[in-house]
């Protein structure tokens, strides 16, 4: 007797009569062979149809599952399985605790009712362009791969929850629908290889993959995941040895959840879709990635895309971003290697938040200067300091100090501008500050000393020329028979010809410039009783003396908070 018939009659003892489809099953296990129940017609009925087919497609699934579970059967089963096509299979299909030592191979076939795969053991699991309803495979260890794919549909929830798969956990072109629940459940799945949802797959529904285990990469590109006002991908505390790929086609209408997930390699986001307009589109807090982040050439957001608290050791790529206008991109305590950024991909203003952001560089191929990241800063909800002082320690880092300086002293004038401030704040950022650029541009304040001492110098040529400016002392002229110059203002009298020179320059000078000793004012001064009276004051009258001697008061005081601004400047004792 061949393996064949020794099989049929064991089944025969367990079931009594058979039916030509079962028979035409275990002969093909017994050899190895594919059960292939295809309609030869030229127009045949997929399993969307299913209920259409007549008797010599139909199988029960107590028959399959007796095959793989009953000792003596299971050895007559070769080393590639069982493998159908085209059936459909009716009743539930229970392998729950069941180990199967052979590969499972439904293609193209019609589940009508849930199937159990709780804590089965199979070597492999193949659901090609197949038709579920529910699975439950909870705890479900496969020593190969787990492929719903090519065609494949659930209409259900399938669960994969604390699953092991020594392969990949394939779902490329297929289809899981349970519309407003979850459709696709792997939290805590463990694969050796990679997750592969790509490439046409679809979901209604939530998939989750929290905490999950991936060996390889976790691909979505150019799949569609929807869950309209919930979560649409979660896979919170994921942990990806390779690269994360949301990208290419992707498109996604509902929460994308990456919050505490781990990437060894890239995640990459270009020419996706991410809707969620009324919540989060992309939630990363807490990411790690060894790689670079790249939301650009394409990307899309509708609603809010938050990488708080995460850490990018690559590059972070802000590019070619469409609907800038609908997206609020928080950074706030990430970490990043290289950020690279253009205008034209910046969220609108308010919409940006940056508190906390750090990264190494900026990249050199980056389009824009200190200037327009300044620009970028502003558009910052509130006003916080530590973005542009993370910016400006880059830019001095990378050997640009003058736009580091200018990145500081917008900080300042930000800070005036976006923030309330107290008495004594008021003074330095809307006086004193803008005078030496907030203690990082000290020079500022020598244009407008040059300008003062010069402003001085004419002042006090006239008053000089009509005897306005004086010798405060008689010492000052000279004694009758002695040579001197005449007195301005003064024809009665001479100046001694050994007393210092006035000279309107070197007096304004003088005056402005307390720390050093000119000789000019020690020996000259304004004399407020001369000139033409002004403003009659009762017994005094002001006069253009008075007046000269009120602007050398003035000169003096700036000077001194101009002379000590520059210093302290010059020196970095203040500096905000």
């Amino acid at each position: 007797m061949d393996v064949a018939s020794e099989l049929i009659k064991l089944a025969e003892e367990k079931f009594s009569k058979l039916t030509v489809a079962e028979k035409k099953l275990f002969r093909a296990a017994a050899k190895g062979e594919m059960a292939d129940y295809s309609s030869r017609s030229k127009k045949p009925i997929g399993p969307a149809k299913a209920a259409r087919w007549g008797p010599s497609r139909v199988l029960l699934a107590g028959r399959i599952a007796w095959l793989c579970t009953d000792k003596r059967a299971a050895q007559l089963v070769t080393h590639r399985g069982i493998r159908i096509t085209g059936a459909r299979i009716d009743e539930e299909f229970d392998l729950e605790a069941a180990k199967v030592a052979f590969p499972l191979h439904f293609e193209q076939c019609k589940f009508t009712a849930d199937i159990n795969l709780r804590h089965t053991q199979v070597a492999a699991l193949y659901m090609i362009g197949s038709y579920v309803g529910h699975i439950f495979a909870d705890g479900l260890k496969s020593n190969g791969n787990v492929s719903l794919r090519d065609g494949f549909k659930a209409e259900g929830e399938v669960r994969l929850l604390g699953a092991r798969v020594d392969g990949n956990l394939e779902c490329d072109n297929s289809q899981f629908i349970n519309l407003g629940a979850k459709a696709l459940s792997a939290d805590g799945l463990n694969a050796v290889g990679s997750i592969l949802l790509r490439n046409g797959f679809k979901a209604q529904g939530e998939v989750g993959l929290r905490e999950a285990a991936v060996g390889g990469g976790l691909e979505c590109d150019n799949g569609q995941f929807t869950n309209q006002g919930g979560k649409a991908l979660s896979a919170d505390g994921i942990k990806v040895d390779g690269p994360v790929f949301l990208c290419d086609g992707f498109k996604v209408q509902g929460e994308v959840r990456l919050i505490g997930a781990t990437v060894g390699g890239d995640l990459n986001c270009e020419n996706a879709q991410f809707t969620n307009e009324r919540g989060d589109a992309l939630l990363a807090d807490g990411l790690k990635v060894d790689g670079s982040v790249f939301l650009r050439n394409g990307f899309k957001a509708q609603g809010a895309v938050s990488f708080f608290g995460a850490k990018i050791r690559g590059y972070l790529g802000l590019n070619g971003v469409d609907s800038t206008e609908e997206m609020i991109l928080d950074l706030r305590s990430a970490k990043i290697g290289t950020l690279y950024s253009d205008q034209e991909s910046w969220p609108a203003p308010g919409q940006l938040l940056l508190r906390g952001l750090e990264y190494a560089e900026i990249s050199h191929e980056s389009p824009i200067d200190s200037q327009s990241y300044i620009e970028w800063l502003r558009r910052q909800d509130g006003f916080s300091p530590q973005p542009y002082e993370q910016l400006a320690k880059v830019l001095r880092e990378s050997g640009d100090g003058a736009g580091a300086r200018d990145v500081l002293v917008a900080k300042n004038k930000d800070k005036a501008d976006r923030t309330k401030l107290t008495r004594a704040e008021w003074f330095w950022y809307r006086f004193f500050g803008p005078l030496i650029g907030y203690g990082h541009r000290p020079w500022l304040a020598i244009p407008l000393a040059l300008v003062i001492i010069l402003f001085g110098s004419v002042f006090f040529k006239e008053g000089y020329s009509h005897g306005l400016v004086t010798p405060p002392s008689d010492s000052a002229y000279a004694k009758e028979g002695d040579a001197g110059v005449p007195a301005p203002g003064d024809t009665n009298r001479r100046i001694s010809d050994v007393y210092p020179v006035f000279n309107s320059l070197v007096y304004s000078t003088d005056v402005f410039v307390q720390v050093v000793d000119l000789r000019q004012v020690k020996y000259w001064l304004p004399n407020a009783n001369r000139g033409s009276e002004l403003v009659p004051t009762g017994s005094a009258a002001l006069c253009t003396g008075g007046l000269l001697l009120f602007w050398l008061w003035f000169e003096i005081a700036c000077g001194c908070v101009l002379t000590i601004l520059f210093l302290v400047g010059f020196t970095g004792l203040v500096r905000t």
